[in-house]
């Protein structure tokens, strides 16, 4: 097993290929070469007849840890800060959601920033009972995620409630909300992921296709996309404000910040 920066391993299983994070020992937080391989393995998976559902899957106790940021230059001028979110972030967690076939997010553990942000991009997430869904950047003095996802998972006035308050949100709770479709034990996780895998394989595949772009279509009549474009340019005017800068800096100054980033690679989040 790899454990280097960039690591991603694909699987495959008859109809079924799944991409895989692996980059366990730093709770599978992701810099920018494994953000190119994923990218790059969702895209041959696009293109490839044979396969019919893409799952998203992650070694290890947890799913993502979110962006490795001490893989980011602290003084990245603000004009690279945007070239680099989006194309990094913004424009490949849009085309994770515009595959043309259906995906599934396999999720245990934690699931924070920007590994919410890639599993709220799948079709279907099914999440162990240990799993927690988590957007720590208005903590941090950041205007939520790259995209802002949660009002159309979760309705706008649940969303206010869990980014006012940086609330996680356990497994069972993103049931309810609808962030997630199934909840299952976290020692079937693997298991209830093929199950379920292998049920939407058994689909007649153009139909699914046009269903899925039917669907995404129906969000974007209703502004999704419009909207995820104004909140991305709010999310990067906001790392230039004032109280942005100065949560930064307590960070690098060895305050709240960077002891939050030292537990969550540690693993004690």
């Amino acid at each position: 097993m790899s454990d280097s920066p960039g690591a991603v391993r694909v699987e495959r299983r008859d109809a079924v290929l799944s991409v895989v994070l692996e980059r366990p020992r730093k709770r599978n937080a992701l810099d920018a070469a494994m953000l190119a391989a994923l990218d790059r393995a969702i895209e041959d998976a696009d293109g490839d007849a044979s396969v019919r559902v893409l799952v998203l899957r992650a070694a290890g106790e947890h799913f993502c840890a979110g962006f490795d940021l001490g893989t980011v230059d602290p003084d990245e001028l603000v004009e690279d800060r945007y070239r680099r979110e989006r194309e990094q972030l913004f424009e490949r967690a849009l085309r994770l959601r515009e595959v043309g076939k259906p995906t599934i997010a396999s999720v245990q553990g934690a699931c924070v920033a920007a590994g919410l942000l890639i599993s709220q991009m799948c079709d279907l997430v099914i999440a162990a009972g240990d799993a927690f869904f988590y957007d720590p950047l208005p903590r941090m003095g950041g205007v939520g995620l790259e995209l802002l996802i949660q009002p159309w998972d979760i309705g706008v006035r649940r969303a206010k409630r869990y980014l006012f308050t940086g609330d996680r949100i356990p497994a069972r709770d993103a049931l309810e909300l609808g962030m997630i479709t199934d909840l299952v034990a976290p020692e079937r996780l693997r298991e209830a992921s093929d199950e379920l895998a292998d049920r939407v394989a058994a689909m007649p595949p153009v139909t699914l296709s046009l269903l899925k772009r039917s669907l995404n279509r129906t969000q974007d009549i209703m502004g999704m996309r419009d909207a995820l474009e104004q909140h991305f340019a709010l999310h990067e005017f906001g790392h230039a404000t004032q109280e942005s800068r100065a949560l930064l800096h307590a960070a690098r100054e060895g305050r709240p910040l960077k002891e939050y980033f030292e537990r969550r690679d540690e693993g004690d989040l």
